[in-house]
C-alpha cells in the first residue's frame, strides 16, 4: 500500500512538472483515473514533504504548478524528478561501496550539489527520504575494486585478460585467457561474463574470486551469436546447468509470493482450487534452486521431476539431523556443505 501511495505521488509531481501552466485536481484525477479526494490527499502529502508545488487561481480554476525558481535553479535541461531519480540512486549503488561506480555516482551528485540552492537541496533530502531502498546483504568489493574497474574497461575495448581464478568448488586456483564479454551484476554480485580459453566455452567468473590479473594487449571479436539473454535463461540466478522441467504447488499461506513475483523467464502459475498455486520452471536442479524451494519451508511441495523431489526430501532429513542431537559445551559445529549442493 506505501509502495502503491509513493508511485501515486510521483506519478503527479510527473504530470505537474512537464505542465508549464500546471494542472487542475480534476486534470490530475482524469489522468490518473483516481478519486478527487484521493488527488488531494497526495497533494496535501507532496507539499508536506517539501516538494515546492502551490496552487495559482486562474479564474474559476486552482492549478498545481511547480515553483518556478526550482525550474531555473539547475543549468541542465533535468526535471524535478529526474533530480530525485538521481539523488536516490546513490542508494540504490550503496551495495557496491568499495567500486569505481558507487564513487562516481557520489562524485557525480557533489557536482551537481555545487549549482543548487541550498532550498532545492533541501526538497530533495525531504522527499528522497520518503523512499529508502534496502538490500538484504551484500558483498565487500573493497579487495576486488581494481580488478572490476580494469576489466571494466577491457570488456569495453574488447581486450583479452588473464586471470587467476578460484572456484567454490576447487581446491586450487587456475589461472585462465579470458575474452571478456560482458560484466553483469544479480543479486548483488558482480561477474564477468566471457569466452574460457582453458575450457573452450563461455563461462560465468565471481569477480570477487578473482586472485588476480592482467589485461593484454591482445583483443577479441564478440560471436555475433551470442545473446546474454539466451545465455542467462540456462540459469536459475547465477549457476548454468542443464534446464530441466520442474512442477511445485505452494500452499494458500505462501501462493502470493510466486503469484507477485517472477523468479524466471520460463515461469509460469496455475492457481489451484485451494487457493494455493503451482510453479512451472525450466531451469537446472543445482544448490540455488534447492536452496529457494527449501526458502518455503513446509509451504512447498515438489511433485517433479522425482530426482528434486528425493534431493529436497534428503536435505529436510539431514538439516533435522542436525537438531537430533544438541552440541556439548564449546563443541563447534562442523558438518559441511554437501558436495551435491557446493
Amino acid at each position: 500500500m506505501r509502495g502503491t501511495q509513493l508511485a501515486r505521488q510521483w506519478r503527479i509531481i510527473r504530470l505537474i512538472e512537464n505542465y508549464k501552466r500546471g494542472l487542475s485536481g480534476n486534470e490530475l484525477s482524469h489522468e490518473l483515473g483516481i478519486p478527487l479526494r484521493t488527488i488531494y490527499r497526495d497533494l496535501e502529502a507532496i507539499q508536506e514533504a517539501g516538494f515546492p508545488i502551490y496552487t495559482e487561481k486562474v479564474g474559476k480554476s486552482s492549478y498545481w504548478k511547480l515553483v518556478d525558481t526550482f525550474r531555473k535553479d539547475f543549468p541542465l535541461p533535468l526535471t524535478a524528478t529526474e533530480l530525485m531519480s538521481l539523488h536516490m540512486s546513490r542508494d540504490i549503488l550503496s551495495i557496491f561501496e568499495g567500486t569505481i561506480f558507487q564513487e562516481s555516482i557520489e562524485s557525480l551528485f557533489n557536482k551537481v550539489k555545487t549549482v543548487l540552492s541550498p532550498e532545492t537541496l533541501r526538497y530533495l533530502e525531504n522527499i528522497s527520504g520518503r523512499l529508502k531502498i534496502g538490500f538484504a546483504s551484500c558483498k565487500d568489493f573493497t579487495s576486488c575494486r581494481e580488478a572490476i574497474t580494469e576489466i571494466s574497461e577491457a570488456t569495453a575495448k574488447k581486450r583479452c585478460v588473464e586471470i587467476l581464478y578460484k572456484a567454490v568448488s576447487a581446491r586450487n586456483e587456475t589461472r585462465r585467457k579470458i575474452d571478456p564479454y560482458q560484466i553483469w551484476v544479480m543479486n548483488g554480485g558482480f561477474y564477468l561474463i566471457g569466452f574460457c580459453h582453458l575450457r573452450k566455452t563461455v563461462r560465468t567468473f565471481a569477480m570477487d574470486r578473482i586472485k588476480d590479473f592482467n589485461v593484454l594487449d591482445e583483443q577479441f571479436h564478440l560471436p555475433r551469436d551470442f545473446n546474454l539473454e539466451n545465455y542467462l535463461r540456462t540459469a536459475f540466478n547465477v549457476m548454468r546447468g542443464e534446464p530441466e522441467k520442474i512442477r511445485i504447488s505452494v500452499s494458500s499461506a505462501a501462493a502470493h509470493v510466486i503469484r507477485e513475483r517472477i523468479f524466471h523467464p520460463t515461469q509460469e502459475v496455475r492457481e489451484l482450487p485451494d487457493g494455493g498455486a503451482e510453479i512451472f520452471l525450466n531451469v537446472p536442479i543445482n544448490y540455488e534452486i534447492i536452496s529457494w524451494i527449501l526458502g518455503f519451508g513446509s509451504a512447498a511441495r515438489v511433485i517433479e521431476p522425482d530426482s528434486l523431489k528425493n534431493r529436497i526430501r534428503d536435505e529436510l532429513r539431514a538439516a533435522a539431523a542436525n537438531y537430533d542431537k544438541p552440541l556439548a559445551a564449546g563443541e563447534a559445529f562442523t558438518k559441511k556443505m554437501p558436495a551435491r549442493l557446493s
